[in-house]
């Protein structure tokens, strides 16, 4: 359908955040997913890591505090709601307000091409796993959760992790992913698993996909019908710019509630603010709420705002 792919538009617009990816087509015919490299800057001076082993993957899947900071609109990775409005309309070449199939595909050449040209280090024409996880490796040590893991891991307080650092981050993070793997996998049994041998059979493995394309289906039908104002079917550029918005504020609620829910109701409250007063007084990482390493009058204010949010949820 054509308003599907329309909404598609939107999501794929949004590769910089956590909706949505951008695909590179190897040689091989083979479809990796890699996610945009846009990080936010890091306010304290940026921690090195020791020349070593390279990780193998990133800490994507920790728990990442909110910034609270909203300024210029823009999200945690820098891309505002006009950005990806001028994304879309870029490739709007009849400026009908809506991205044609044909228009949609020329898009996804173009972002193909800058990905290739950012990731392809050897000029070969394909993103090697090397590369990839040279990329991995350089957007984490960039990131906001990369610095804080490191600063945790830095004992020698000297700014650069040495060997034995970088080693006790790696063996945390491999521990990190290794215990979401299993919870995944528990899930995926205690909801798979029909016969209740242990394993997922073809037949079962089948059902799973058919369920999750379900759900994606029925995602993008809401967005649809959530965000189609004038009721065509299809989401126009301004709309796909309301969705934008939208969804990365509930995200950025979501994730508020779960980094300071201190007792667990799912919202925010008095008691909760109280928590987070006490943090502050007690000048505790966590009451660095807008990440600009400083604990200051500003937290407050930035939590108390986020607080207004949450309680006026989209």
């Amino acid at each position: 359908m054509q308003s599907k792919q329309i909404v598609t538009i939107a999501i794929c617009a949004l590769s910089a955040t956590a909706i949505g990816g951008v695909y590179l087509w190897m040689d091989n015919g083979s479809k990796e997913s890699v996610e945009s490299q846009i990080v936010p800057p890091v306010a304290p001076p940026p921690i090195a890591m020791a020349t070593g082993p390279e990780t193998t993957d990133q800490i994507e899947t920790e728990r990442r505090t909110p910034q609270g900071n909203r300024q210029g609109g823009n999200n945690r990775f820098g891309m505002s709601s006009e950005d990806m409005a001028a994304r879309l309309a870029q490739f709007d070449a009849d400026g009908d307000g809506i991205l044609s199939e044909e228009e949609r595909e020329a898009m996804m050449r173009s972002f193909r091409e800058q990905m290739l040209a950012r990731l392809d280090t050897d000029g070969d024409g394909r993103v090697s796993r090397d590369e990839r996880r040279a990329a991995g490796r350089e957007r984490f040590e960039q990131s906001e959760r990369g610095q804080e893991l490191m600063r945790q891991f830095d004992a020698d307080g000297d700014g650069v992790l040495n060997e034995a650092e970088q080693a006790a981050m790696d063996a945390h993070m491999a521990e990190q992913r290794e215990a979401q793997r299993e919870e995944r996998r528990a899930q995926d049994l205690e909801r798979y698993d029909l016969d209740g041998d242990g394993e997922l059979s073809r037949e079962e493995r089948s059902i799973q996909q058919d369920e999750r394309q379900s759900q994606r289906d029925g995602f993008m039908e809401g967005l649809t019908n959530e965000f189609d104002r004038d009721g065509d079917g299809q989401l126009s550029i301004e709309e796909s710019q309301n969705a934008f918005d939208t969804m990365r504020t509930r995200r950025e609620i979501d994730q508020f509630v779960q980094s300071y829910d201190s007792n667990g109701d799912g919202s925010i409250s008095a008691a909760d603010f109280e928590s987070f007063l006490n943090d502050y007084s007690n000048q505790s990482p966590s009451a660095d709420f807008n990440r600009d390493g400083v604990i200051d009058a500003d937290d407050i204010s930035a939590y108390r705002d986020m607080m207004n949010l949450s309680q006026n949820r989209p």
